[in-house]
Protein backbone atom coordinates (compact mmCIF):
# COMPACT_ATOMS: atom_id res chain seq x y z
CA UNK A 1 0.00 0.00 0.00
CA UNK A 2 1.27 3.68 -0.55
CA UNK A 3 2.20 5.78 1.64
CA UNK A 4 -0.39 8.75 1.92
CA UNK A 5 1.26 12.56 2.03
CA UNK A 6 -0.82 15.49 2.15
CA UNK A 7 1.05 18.85 0.74
CA UNK A 8 -0.43 21.86 2.36
CA UNK A 9 0.49 24.96 0.27
CA UNK A 10 -1.45 28.03 -1.26
CA UNK A 11 1.03 27.93 -4.11
CA UNK A 12 -0.28 25.76 -6.83
CA UNK A 13 3.12 25.79 -8.91
CA UNK A 14 4.89 24.22 -5.78
CA UNK A 15 2.17 21.75 -4.65
CA UNK A 16 1.73 20.61 -8.05
CA UNK A 17 5.28 20.26 -8.69
CA UNK A 18 5.56 18.17 -5.18
CA UNK A 19 2.87 16.02 -6.11
CA UNK A 20 4.21 15.26 -9.27
CA UNK A 21 7.88 14.11 -7.42
CA UNK A 22 6.00 12.29 -5.30
CA UNK A 23 4.10 10.81 -7.71
CA UNK A 24 6.84 9.48 -9.40
CA UNK A 25 8.38 7.81 -6.33
CA UNK A 26 5.25 5.88 -5.40
CA UNK A 27 3.69 7.89 -2.91
CA UNK A 28 -0.41 8.90 -2.70
CA UNK A 29 -0.88 12.39 -2.52
CA UNK A 30 -3.41 15.12 -1.78
CA UNK A 31 -3.34 18.45 -1.74
CA UNK A 32 -4.16 21.42 0.17
CA UNK A 33 -4.47 25.31 0.46
CA UNK A 34 -5.49 26.15 4.13
CA UNK A 35 -5.77 25.40 7.71
CA UNK A 36 -10.03 24.07 6.84
CA UNK A 37 -8.96 21.75 4.28
CA UNK A 38 -6.13 20.57 6.13
CA UNK A 39 -8.20 19.88 9.19
CA UNK A 40 -10.56 17.77 6.92
CA UNK A 41 -8.12 15.39 5.47
CA UNK A 42 -6.52 14.28 8.79
CA UNK A 43 -10.20 11.92 8.96
CA UNK A 44 -10.86 12.09 4.71
CA UNK A 45 -7.40 11.12 3.40
CA UNK A 46 -5.51 10.04 6.75
CA UNK A 47 -2.52 10.91 5.77
CA UNK A 48 0.64 9.87 6.94
CA UNK A 49 2.92 12.80 6.57
CA UNK A 50 1.85 16.13 5.91
CA UNK A 51 4.38 18.62 3.75
CA UNK A 52 3.12 22.05 5.28
CA UNK A 53 4.22 25.63 3.91
CA UNK A 54 5.12 28.14 6.58
CA UNK A 55 2.34 30.67 5.52
CA UNK A 56 -0.99 30.41 3.68
CA UNK A 57 -3.52 32.19 2.57
CA UNK A 58 -2.56 34.46 6.29
CA UNK A 59 0.97 35.03 7.67
CA UNK A 60 2.41 32.19 9.71
CA UNK A 61 -0.97 29.93 8.78
CA UNK A 62 1.22 26.40 8.57
CA UNK A 63 2.89 27.08 11.96
CA UNK A 64 -1.22 27.62 13.55
CA UNK A 65 -1.59 24.02 11.49
CA UNK A 66 1.55 22.31 12.72
CA UNK A 67 0.90 23.75 16.44
CA UNK A 68 -2.28 22.10 16.17
CA UNK A 69 -0.78 19.06 14.60
CA UNK A 70 1.79 19.12 17.44
CA UNK A 71 -0.99 18.77 20.09
CA UNK A 72 -3.65 16.94 18.91
CA UNK A 73 -2.66 14.19 16.57
CA UNK A 74 0.50 12.12 16.00
CA UNK A 75 1.71 12.92 12.71
CA UNK A 76 4.74 13.92 11.64
CA UNK A 77 5.05 16.98 9.54
CA UNK A 78 7.97 18.96 7.36
CA UNK A 79 7.64 22.70 7.02
CA UNK A 80 8.07 24.10 3.84
CA UNK A 81 9.33 27.38 3.68
CA UNK A 82 11.43 30.34 2.24
CA UNK A 83 12.45 32.16 5.43
CA UNK A 84 15.68 30.63 7.11
CA UNK A 85 15.81 34.22 9.16
CA UNK A 86 16.27 33.74 13.08
CA UNK A 87 12.67 34.15 14.18
CA UNK A 88 10.98 32.27 11.81
CA UNK A 89 13.21 29.58 12.23
CA UNK A 90 12.29 29.63 16.40
CA UNK A 91 8.24 29.82 15.73
CA UNK A 92 8.99 26.80 13.53
CA UNK A 93 11.31 24.98 16.39
CA UNK A 94 8.76 25.12 18.87
CA UNK A 95 5.44 23.53 17.41
CA UNK A 96 8.13 20.31 16.61
CA UNK A 97 8.17 19.25 13.21
CA UNK A 98 10.57 16.60 11.53
CA UNK A 99 12.28 18.80 9.34
CA UNK A 100 12.32 21.59 7.14
CA UNK A 101 12.91 22.30 3.29
CA UNK A 102 14.10 25.32 2.06
CA UNK A 103 12.71 26.96 -1.08
CA UNK A 104 13.83 26.19 -3.15
CA UNK A 105 14.01 22.37 -3.25
CA UNK A 106 15.35 19.75 -4.49
CA UNK A 107 13.50 16.17 -5.69
CA UNK A 108 16.50 14.38 -3.58
CA UNK A 109 16.08 16.56 -0.15
CA UNK A 110 12.24 16.08 -0.21
CA UNK A 111 12.54 12.34 -0.72
CA UNK A 112 15.34 11.83 1.88
CA UNK A 113 13.15 14.36 4.44
CA UNK A 114 10.07 11.98 4.29
CA UNK A 115 12.32 8.34 4.31
CA UNK A 116 13.88 9.91 7.12
CA UNK A 117 10.87 11.33 8.98
CA UNK A 118 8.85 7.88 8.24
CA UNK A 119 11.52 5.79 9.32
CA UNK A 120 11.71 8.20 12.46
CA UNK A 121 8.08 7.67 12.71
CA UNK A 122 8.21 3.46 12.43
CA UNK A 123 10.71 3.27 15.35
CA UNK A 124 9.14 5.29 17.60
CA UNK A 125 5.74 3.14 17.14
CA UNK A 126 8.01 0.37 18.04
CA UNK A 127 9.56 1.90 20.87
CA UNK A 128 5.93 1.97 21.99
CA UNK A 129 4.65 -1.18 21.58
CA UNK A 130 7.79 -1.93 24.32
CA UNK A 131 6.15 0.64 26.94
CA UNK A 132 3.35 0.00 29.47
CA UNK A 133 -0.25 0.12 26.87
CA UNK A 134 -2.17 3.04 27.46
CA UNK A 135 -5.62 3.03 28.72
CA UNK A 136 -8.20 3.04 26.29
CA UNK A 137 -9.18 6.05 24.40
CA UNK A 138 -13.23 6.90 26.32
CA UNK A 139 -15.89 6.02 24.22
CA UNK A 140 -18.33 8.64 23.01
CA UNK A 141 -21.53 8.21 21.57
CA UNK A 142 -21.87 9.27 17.73
CA UNK A 143 -23.44 12.89 17.97
CA UNK A 144 -21.43 13.71 20.82
CA UNK A 145 -18.27 12.85 19.25
CA UNK A 146 -19.40 14.43 15.81
CA UNK A 147 -19.41 18.12 18.52
CA UNK A 148 -16.36 17.36 19.76
CA UNK A 149 -14.23 16.54 16.75
CA UNK A 150 -15.80 20.22 15.36
CA UNK A 151 -14.48 21.63 18.37
CA UNK A 152 -11.39 20.40 17.94
CA UNK A 153 -11.24 21.89 13.96
CA UNK A 154 -12.65 25.00 14.96
CA UNK A 155 -10.90 25.95 18.44
CA UNK A 156 -9.68 28.88 16.61
CA UNK A 157 -12.89 30.53 16.07
CA UNK A 158 -15.83 30.94 18.24
CA UNK A 159 -17.84 28.12 18.64
CA UNK A 160 -21.27 28.12 19.34
CA UNK A 161 -23.57 25.91 21.24
CA UNK A 162 -26.26 26.07 18.69
CA UNK A 163 -23.54 25.30 16.07
CA UNK A 164 -22.75 22.27 18.01
CA UNK A 165 -26.43 21.25 18.81
CA UNK A 166 -26.79 21.57 14.74
CA UNK A 167 -24.09 18.75 14.07
CA UNK A 168 -25.05 16.52 16.55
CA UNK A 169 -28.48 15.72 15.06
CA UNK A 170 -30.07 16.42 18.81
CA UNK A 171 -32.36 18.83 20.10
CA UNK A 172 -31.37 21.32 21.99
CA UNK A 173 -32.14 20.10 25.54
CA UNK A 174 -31.08 15.86 24.76
CA UNK A 175 -27.81 17.19 23.27
CA UNK A 176 -26.77 19.54 26.68
CA UNK A 177 -27.94 17.00 28.62
CA UNK A 178 -26.28 14.16 27.29
CA UNK A 179 -23.03 16.40 26.71
CA UNK A 180 -22.66 16.80 30.12
CA UNK A 181 -23.16 12.93 30.98
CA UNK A 182 -21.08 11.98 28.77
CA UNK A 183 -18.30 14.37 28.68
CA UNK A 184 -18.33 15.62 32.24
CA UNK A 185 -19.17 19.25 31.99
CA UNK A 186 -21.31 22.10 29.80
CA UNK A 187 -20.55 22.71 26.23
CA UNK A 188 -19.49 26.18 26.96
CA UNK A 189 -17.36 24.87 29.79
CA UNK A 190 -15.17 22.37 27.78
CA UNK A 191 -14.79 25.04 25.06
CA UNK A 192 -13.27 26.99 27.63
CA UNK A 193 -11.18 24.74 28.91
CA UNK A 194 -9.90 23.51 25.76
CA UNK A 195 -8.86 27.02 24.46
CA UNK A 196 -6.79 27.63 27.74
CA UNK A 197 -5.22 24.44 27.49
CA UNK A 198 -4.39 25.32 24.10
CA UNK A 199 -3.62 29.06 24.95
CA UNK A 200 -1.51 27.53 28.12
CA UNK A 201 0.90 25.11 25.55
CA UNK A 202 1.08 28.22 23.29
CA UNK A 203 2.14 30.93 25.96
CA UNK A 204 5.01 27.94 27.40
CA UNK A 205 6.23 26.64 24.42
CA UNK A 206 6.19 29.16 21.47
CA UNK A 207 7.00 32.67 20.70
CA UNK A 208 3.44 34.08 19.59
CA UNK A 209 2.84 37.09 21.18
CA UNK A 210 -0.40 37.33 23.73
CA UNK A 211 -2.30 39.11 20.73
CA UNK A 212 -1.43 36.85 18.08
CA UNK A 213 -2.23 33.55 20.97
CA UNK A 214 -5.66 35.74 21.43
CA UNK A 215 -6.31 36.06 17.64
CA UNK A 216 -5.92 32.24 16.94
CA UNK A 217 -8.13 31.01 19.56
CA UNK A 218 -11.23 33.52 18.03
CA UNK A 219 -10.56 36.49 20.57
CA UNK A 220 -11.50 39.54 18.70
CA UNK A 221 -9.69 42.04 21.35
CA UNK A 222 -6.64 41.25 23.71
CA UNK A 223 -8.91 42.42 26.83
CA UNK A 224 -11.47 39.60 26.16
CA UNK A 225 -8.82 37.02 26.30
CA UNK A 226 -6.79 38.29 29.44
CA UNK A 227 -9.81 38.12 30.76
CA UNK A 228 -10.64 34.70 30.25
CA UNK A 229 -7.20 33.49 31.02
CA UNK A 230 -6.83 35.16 34.26
CA UNK A 231 -10.13 33.53 35.43
CA UNK A 232 -8.92 30.20 34.30
CA UNK A 233 -5.16 29.99 35.72
CA UNK A 234 -5.49 32.97 38.15
CA UNK A 235 -2.57 35.00 35.87
CA UNK A 236 -2.55 37.01 32.95
CA UNK A 237 -1.13 35.75 30.17
CA UNK A 238 2.50 37.60 30.89
CA UNK A 239 2.49 36.81 33.97
CA UNK A 240 1.86 33.07 32.94
CA UNK A 241 4.96 32.57 30.66
CA UNK A 242 7.20 34.45 32.67
CA UNK A 243 6.61 32.27 35.14
CA UNK A 244 6.24 28.82 33.36
CA UNK A 245 8.31 29.70 29.94
CA UNK A 246 11.25 27.32 29.56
Amino acid sequence: MKTKVLVVDDDKLVSYEIKSILDNNGFDVDICDSYSCCIKNLDTFKPELILLDIDLHKKYEGIQIGSYLNSKVNIPFIYITGYTDVETLKRIQTTKPVGYLSKPFREIDIINNIELALYNKKASLDNNKKSEEQPEERKYSKPIKRALEYIDTNINQEIKTDELIRVSGWSKFHFIREFAKEVGMTPYQYIFDEKMKLASSKLKNTYQTVKEIAFDLGYTTNSSFTNAFVKHSGLSPSNFRKKYCR
